[in-house]
């Protein structure tokens, strides 16, 4: 539903109203019951013409993110549903889909910049932690230790307002970050939070060239250059203009065929899945579809099931 059919509904419904209970219709020809299963309806039809298009869009900006790594066009999605966004809780929604569509695009800035343009108070206090998470991860590429350590920190401060159903949620881009974070002290345990947070992909290509990139960087520290290209070599095979090929360039130090490490069917079929509460942390709009237009504000999370 787009703002202008969303206030036109909205103003026909008003218009109804107010003529029943100016004529006394409701007092002279309605029950209190009847009157209440008219307000329920009216209730369920905006729900619906505000969740509809939502998961719709949510699927749409998935598939050109995370299987055809087409960025410019999950921005443009993203761009087009903000501008006509009916809500507030709405827009900033689409403003967390943009901003981490401009980070998978590399263009860290902008997705930085986009976060910080959010009404963080008109979103699940889950979705703080997403943008805090991409937060970091943009001032990571940029080289801005101080900027990727206050994001850590936010997450951290954030989680005691989160439902203990998604702490698990939290807990994981916080162990994530804090490995990323260490990682020259300590590259073993970054290397076992990489394996345990990003080796199982679900068939999503996106996941697979940061599980691979976020690999890299552990061989690279260890001072393995063959195996360094190799996962490298993985991402710049099939990772287009996603930002893991882009920083993969920067890296590579040409020892293997890039050629080579095309993916395969059936590499994405040999997949195992993994159990519920091994997902990669990087399923990032998974909790959307748990978290609907309706649902972005903290006071209704209770009411919600950890996926």
């Amino acid at each position: 539903m787009k703002r202008k059919e969303f206030y036109t509904t909205i103003v026909i419904f008003a218009v109804v109203a107010t003529t029943l209970i100016v004529t006394n219709f409701i007092l002279v020809y309605m029950d209190w019951l009847l009157l209440f299963a008219i307000i329920l309806v009216g209730y369920m039809y905006f729900r619906y013409r505000l969740t509809t298009p939502m998961q719709k869009f949510s699927n749409k900006f998935n598939m050109l993110m995370d299987y055809d790594l087409d960025m410019e066009g999950a921005i443009q999605l993203a761009h087009d549903h903000i501008e006509e966004a009916p809500t507030r809780a709405m827009k900033a929604l689409f403003q967390v889909h943009l901003g981490m569509a401009y980070y998978n695009n590399g263009e860290y800035e902008r997705a930085i910049q986009t976060f910080n343009e959010i009404e963080l108070n008109k979103l699940n206090t889950v979705y703080h932690v997403l943008i805090f998470a991409h937060q970091a991860y943009a001032h990571y590429e940029l080289g801005n230790q101080e900027q990727f350590d206050l994001a850590l920190e936010r997450i951290k401060n954030i989680k005691p307002q989160i439902h203990r159903k998604f702490i698990g949620y939290a807990n994981s881009y916080e162990r994530l970050l804090s490995a990323i974070k260490n990682i020259e002290e300590d590259p073993e345990d970054y290397k076992a939070v990489i394996e345990a947070n990003l080796s199982q992909h679900h068939g999503f290509i996106s996941q697979r060239l940061v599980y691979h990139y976020r690999m890299a960087n552990y061989y690279k520290l260890i001072g393995d250059t063959e195996k360094t290209d190799i996962e490298l070599a993985k991402v710049l095979a099939n990772g287009k203009g996603h930002f893991t090929a882009i920083e993969a360039e920067k890296m590579f130090q040409n020892t293997v065929k890039v050629d080579d490490y095309i993916f395969t069917e059936e590499d994405f079929e040999a997949e195992v899945p993994v159990e519920e509460e091994q997902k990669p942390v990087n399923e990032q709009l998974e909790d959307e579809k748990e978290l609907d237009v309706f649902d972005v504000t903290p006071d209704n999370i209770e009411n919600k099931d950890n996926k």
